[in-house]
């Protein structure tokens, strides 16, 4: 009989990590350096702080919760019709959460790759793709995130040590010149950038050793706040406070500007996009499996096939909605902080309730 704690200490950090680091941080660098200018780095340092928070919270719900599955914890919560309201919330966020990231990537892709393709090709063939994998179950998704954090993090440090030669790291200073404001919407925006913890509530009851669970996790965010330390510091350190704010994807728009001798390849933004292809790839794969099977549970369905497939045009639609990349952008920034601020809240009634009822020991049952 298969085991059902199958899941490793390394398999849940590269999953946290694969999920949060999503598309969207090639404009990370950029949305800071509007707002907090070179000190866009304390906005990440306070914003990884902040996730840590929130992970002792997931932790500690699913703990009350006997580690239950996340639709039961819902239920548990709160009750069944105003449980089933935010488990549909939950997959809603989750599906508008990779939609957007599928039109960001799929505008990325068609900059620097395949420029004549259209659009809704590039939409089926990642969204079919992403259905394909995660119709294999939770094991072989676990496997995929286990192989590609090593793929996506050690090409991008090869990609990147060059562009730490050629920055100009005086381009960080001043600090602390900045009026409070520009803080909270700093933090505002790097907290938003930690989506993705969800995901742990899904893998957390197939964990082998749950006492390293909050360990593993707290790992995971300062890998993932150190990269995004790394990203913001090497685009100031390249073009300058300035210069970052203007760019669309100050990433990939500096390694297409490293000066690389020795190198057999040309076109490094090409690899770089290639490469990238994973780091969205994953965070969708693992939020459409969220989705899927929170709609699994809600519908009753025996496996997750069905559910996969009904989410199909919805994350089609939404991703098709905006007519231009300027609007995906301003669709984020005004509704993304508004989901992520219910889901919070929800979290937070949630460990509330949990807390109030008391849990019973975290070994007697594992999820399903």
């Amino acid at each position: 009989m298969k085991d059902k704690n199958f899941i490793s200490n390394y398999g849940l950090f590269s999953t946290l990590v694969v999920t949060i680091v999503g598309v969207n941080v090639f404009s990370y660098p950029s949305e800071l350096a509007n707002v907090l200018g070179v000190e866009g780095w304390i906005a990440i340092v306070i914003s990884g702080i902040i996730a840590i928070l929130f992970a002792y919270m997931i932790n500690r719900i699913a703990k009350n919760n006997n580690y239950k599955h996340i639709y039961e914890i819902f239920i548990n919560s709160f009750g069944q019709i105003f449980g089933r309201v935010v488990a549909l919330f939950t997959i809603f966020y989750s599906i508008y959460f990779v939609s957007i990231g599928l039109r960001v990537f799929t505008e990325e892709i068609k900059m620097y790759l395949l420029e004549k393709t259209p659009t809704e090709v590039l939409f089926l063939i990642t969204i079919l793709a992403g259905n394909y994998i995660i119709r294999g179950e939770i094991d072989n998704l676990i496997k995929f995130n286990e192989i590609s954090f090593w793929i996506m993090f050690i090409s991008v440090a090869l990609i990147f040590i060059p562009s730490a030669r050629q920055g100009d790291f005086t381009n960080l200073l001043p600090i602390f010149n900045e009026p409070i404001s520009n803080y909270l919407r700093g933090v505002t925006t790097g907290v938003n950038r930690y989506a993705g913890f969800g995901v742990l509530l899904l893998a957390i009851p197939f964990v082998k050793r749950k006492e390293d669970v909050l360990k593993v996790t707290i790992k995971g965010v300062i890998f993932v706040t150190i990269f995004y330390i790394i990203i913001f510091v090497l685009a100031i350190g390249f073009f300058g406070k300035e210069q970052t704010g203007l760019l669309l994807w100050p990433t990939i728009t500096m390694v297409k500007s490293v000066d690389i001798p020795g190198y057999l390849v040309e076109r490094l933004e090409g690899i770089m996009m290639s490469i990238w292809i994973l780091f969205y790839f994953t965070t969708f794969a693992n939020h459409y499996y969220f989705s899927s099977d929170i709609l699994r549970k809600v519908m009753n369905f025996r496996d997750i096939k069905l559910s996969s497939t009904i989410l199909v045009p919805f994350i089609y639609l939404i991703a098709l909605y905006p007519q231009n990349i300027a609007e995906v952008h301003m669709l984020s920034r005004t509704y993304t902080p508004i989901f992520f601020t219910v889901v919070l809240i929800i979290a937070i009634i949630a460990l509330f309730i949990s807390s109030v009822k008391g849990g019973k020991k975290p070994d007697a049952v594992s999820g399903e």
